[in-house]
Parts: structure tokens; C-alpha cells; sequence
């Protein structure tokens, strides 16, 4: 068969959401033909719909490397590099897409999502992951907030180690209100209370403190998918966003200690600290901050005061449970 039927045959399983097979089929030409443009790009976009962005980065940028006169090569690097919370790569390549001559209102509103606008009032959710979070986001989104990418700040985890908020900081400027890794850590909220003065901060909670415990044990055991609660070297090998996320994210919690990880104590010692903290920064500022329940019957009109949003009877969204 030749390449070009091959990959017609490619793309018309592509075109009929028959993903695996048309990754197969994509994969068979490149083995033949490794610097195939449409055979790697398409490829890439195949992965990325799948949820595989880590694994279609490297497609897209063979692609935009061999055809550097295709602005879908480009526009798909870029896209991909950005929902993967690589912006300054995706900045890059925008730049590098330009001086091909791909100069368009595609690119520039990429751009311009990253940048974002200074000032503005915020609305931080800063409650531990596994409080709520995605419920919040939810209900916020129905507000008609845009929110932030959770990709960007789970990728700027490094940076909260260190203690350097200025991306973080720059990741507020794109986006109304925000939850998860890095504002369910300890210290941002310091951090973006001083860089958007009169924002609101929601610290979600759960009914105890070894409920949000055994949560986190069933949630990382199901994404991680052994069959049982992860080891150190299962963390080292999980690809979360990118190869060893999960383990990093402990060691900057936790320390380097693997008889800390998924100890009972240690971790709740610190969700309580962690809540006892940002109540205590707030405690002369009523207005500022709500401490919120999701699973409480009144959550959602609480939440709505809190906002001055209208209460109309709608009830909080309940999503990504595994408790």
C-alpha cells in the first residue's frame, strides 16, 4: 500500500472517531515514513483528543520542525504546549510560528490568554484538594467566571516551592477565579491577597479531617489505577503531567521521607494546619473569606451570598466524588 492510501485510510478512521485505529494507522506510516508532516501531525491531534498531551507534544513538534510552512502544525504546538500549562514554550513557539510567516488572530488571542489584563477582583478557592474543589469550580463557572487553567498552576508547583509567586501571579491576571494546586497550598493566599487587594477566598472544607484524609487515599488510588494505595516508585513512574509529577508534589508537601507518604498523621497535621492558617489570616476580615461545606444543605446559598450572586434555588454542583 502506498503512503498517501495509508494515510487516507488514517484519516477517514479519524474522521469516524475511530481513534485507536487511526493512531495505529498513523503510526504505520510514520514507521515507514517517520518525517511524514500529516502522518505526525495528525497523529498528535489523535493523542491530544485522547487526553494524551505529554505524548502528542512530541508529534506536533516533529511536524511544525519538517513543515514549517503549515500553520496547523504550528497553531496545533502552540494549542497543545498552552493546555499543558507550558506557556512560556507556547510563547515560543507563537514567536517562532510568526517569524514563519503565520501571523493571524488565532495565535494572537493565544497569546493574549496568557498575558491576561492587570488588576481586577479574584475569587481563590484555597481549600485542600479533595474538600470540594471541582464542585466549586463548577458552581463558579455557572456564575459566568472564566477560571483559571488548572494545567498552568499545577505546572508553577515548583515555583510555590521556592516560594517565587510572580507566575503565579501572572497566572491571575488570565482568568476570574481559581482552585487547586498552587492555591490549596499554604503561602499563596498571602501572595495574591497582596497582588488583588478586595478579592474573596473561599477555604472549602470537608466534615473531618480523616474524611479528607481517606478521600485522598481513594482518589489517588484510582488515578494511579494499581488496584491498591500507590508506592513512592509508583509515583516516581505515574504520568500525571509529566512522568513523576505525583512524587514531586509530595516531596514539596512533605519531604523526601518515604515513610511520610499516605501516613495518617503527618498528612492530617497539615490539612488542619493548613486550615487553621488561612482562618487565622482572615479573622479580621469577615467579608473576605468563607469557610464552606460543600456537602452542606445550604452551601450554595451561602456560596451566593458570599458572591452577590442571586439565589434562585440552585443546588451545588457534586462532581469528581470518591467518597
Amino acid at each position: 500500500m502506498s503512503a498517501q492510501n495509508a494515510l487516507n485510510g488514517a484519516i477517514a478512521s479519524h474522521q469516524a472517531g475511530r481513534l485507536e485505529e487511526a493512531a495505529r494507522q498513523y503510526q504505520a506510516v510514520l514507521d515507514r515514513f517517520p518525517e511524514h508532516a500529516v502522518a505526525n501531525h495528525n497523529l498528535g491531534v489523535v493523542l491530544a483528543q485522547a487526553g494524551r498531551l505529554s505524548k502528542a507534544v512530541g508529534f506536533f513538534e516533529r511536524a511544525s520542525r519538517v513543515a514549517p510552512q503549515s500553520a496547523a502544525c504550528w497553531h496545533s504546538l502552540a494549542n497543545c504546549r498552552y493546555a499543558m500549562g507550558l506557556w512560556e514554550e507556547a510563547l515560543t513557539t507563537i514567536e517562532q510560528a510568526e517569524a514563519a510567516g503565520h501571523v493571524d488572530d488565532s495565535l494572537a488571542a493565544l497569546r493574549k490568554a496568557m498575558v491576561g489584563e492587570a488588576g481586577g477582583r479574584k475569587v481563590f478557592c484555597v481549600g485542600r484538594n479533595k474538600t470540594g474543589t471541582t464542585s466549586i469550580e463548577a458552581a463558579l463557572r455557572s456564575f459566568g467566571l472564566t477560571m483559571g487553567l488548572q494545567a498552568r498552576g499545577e505546572m508553577l508547583k515548583g515555583d510555590w516551592a521556592r516560594r517565587d509567586f510572580s507566575r503565579i501571579l501572572g497566572l491571575c491576571r488570565t482568568a476570574d477565579a481559581f482552585q487547586d494546586v498552587p492555591f490549596s497550598n499554604p503561602y499563596t493566599y498571602q501572595a495574591v491577597d497582596a497582588g488583588f487587594p478586595r478579592s474573596k477566598f473561599i477555604l472549602t472544607i470537608r466534615d473531618t479531617a480523616e474524611q479528607w484524609f481517606e478521600s485522598l487515599l481513594r482518589f489517588h488510588t484510582k488515578i494511579v489505577g494499581k488496584g491498591r494505595l500507590p508506592t513512592a516508585d509508583d509515583l516516581r513512574s505515574f504520568e500525571y503531567r509529566y512522568k513523576g509529577y505525583l512524587w514531586d508534589a509530595f516531596v514539596m508537601n512533605y519531604g523526601e521521607d518515604e515513610r511520610l507518604l499516605y501516613n495518617r498523621d503527618a498528612y492530617i497535621a497539615s490539612y488542619l494546619d493548613h486550615n487553621r492558617s488561612v482562618a487565622d489570616y482572615f479573622r479580621h476580615r469577615p467579608d473576605d473569606l468563607l469557610v464552606l461545606n460543600v456537602g452542606e444543605p445550604d452551601s450554595m446559598r451561602r456560596l451566593c451570598e458570599f458572591l452577590g450572586v442571586p439565589y434562585r434555588g440552585q443546588e451545588m454542583p457534586h462532581l469528581n466524588r470518591t467518597a
